[in-house]
């Protein structure tokens, strides 16, 4: 059992013997649970143990085992939601919403995944912690990632809550949120033949562009990684992934993601025509932007390296 207590975890160093409880990162899946570990250093500073595995369903190491940097945003978003139950006890019947995450990437020390899983140890400072009738309400998280006492990729991410009475009042002033039964499974174009980091199934863009720039998203229900549990939007893990997909489209090459920011001012629905639009603005980066009926619902930017 991990435990907060400072006294009880004195001198004691991260374990990475097990997952923490899956329902602490919002999984139903354990495989998909990435966290082994939480600390607690001071107030609103954790030490937060991680292992990235050597394969994932989706998540797959490039040729000279270089991990998939999608990783780390998972990471930031199971870090978010565990030390927000663990340490702030957020209750399980509260909801959450992930405002914004950006990440930063160094290749230069960042870990492989050649022989066996990677250990990290994620230094997480909360900052701008809103707490309202004693509830945790809102916060950023700033986190840096090490790998064999090697620094290699700082994140931040701001997450809020609320409680399933407000959240059920705010999809309800959407006017076009579907059940998940009323949605369609699978895409309704064929995605684009596989790419160097995905596979068939999990292309996210269809194969044909659309006008200019534009890209239409693929939203797979039956995607296990996902959609690992019912939802009732599109996740931002999938926003940043399909624009990524779009943007090595564009570019016609295998450019490797190194840094993004994504921010998020509204849902993004299921079950309704979506489509990305890239606007690169340098050699390297390219914003996006997610529109669903001539609304954005999210944007960012993708810095990547060839």
């Amino acid at each position: 059992m991990h435990t907060f207590d400072p006294a009880l975890r004195a001198g004691q160093g991260l374990s990475w013997d097990r997952t923490i409880d899956r329902s602490l990162v919002h999984r139903d899946s354990i495989a998909e649970v990435l966290l082994t570990d939480v600390i607690r250093l001071a107030d609103t500073e954790f030490l937060v143990a991680a292992q990235w595995p050597r394969s994932h369903r989706v998540y797959r190491p490039d040729p000279i085992g270089r991990h998939d940097p999608m990783l780390i945003l998972e990471s930031i978003r199971q870090s978010g939601l565990a030390v927000s139950h663990f340490a702030f006890g957020v209750g399980f019947d509260q909801q959450s919403l992930m405002r914004d995450v950006s990440f930063v990437l160094d290749q230069r020390t960042e870990p492989r995944a050649l022989l066996r899983a990677t250990n990290l140890a994620i230094t997480v400072s909360c900052r701008d912690v809103i707490i309202r009738a004693g509830q945790l309400r809102g916060m950023t998280i700033a986190l840096s990632f090490t790998a064999d006492d090697l620094r290699f990729a700082t994140g931040a991410g701001t997450i809020r809550w609320i409680s399933a009475q407000s959240y059920a009042a705010l999809r309800a002033r959407g006017g076009i949120r579907r059940d998940w039964d009323q949605l369609r499974w699978g895409g309704a174009v064929p995605p684009r033949l596989p790419s160097p980091i995905r596979a068939m199934a999990d292309v996210l863009i269809t194969a044909e562009p659309g006008p200019g720039s534009r890209r239409r998203l693929v939203v797979p229900l039956d995607n296990p990684v996902y959609f690992d549990h019912p939802l009732d939007h599109a996740p931002g893990m999938l926003l940043i992934d399909a624009a990524w997909q779009a943007a090595l489209d564009q570019r016609a090459d295998d450019a490797r993601l190194v840094g993004c920011t994504l921010d998020c001012p509204a849902f993004t629905e299921l079950g309704v025509d979506t489509d990305i639009l890239l606007r690169p603005i340098s050699g390297d980066t390219t914003e996006f932007s997610v529109q669903q009926d001539g609304r954005v619902t999210a944007s960012g930017s993708l810095r990547m390296a060839s």
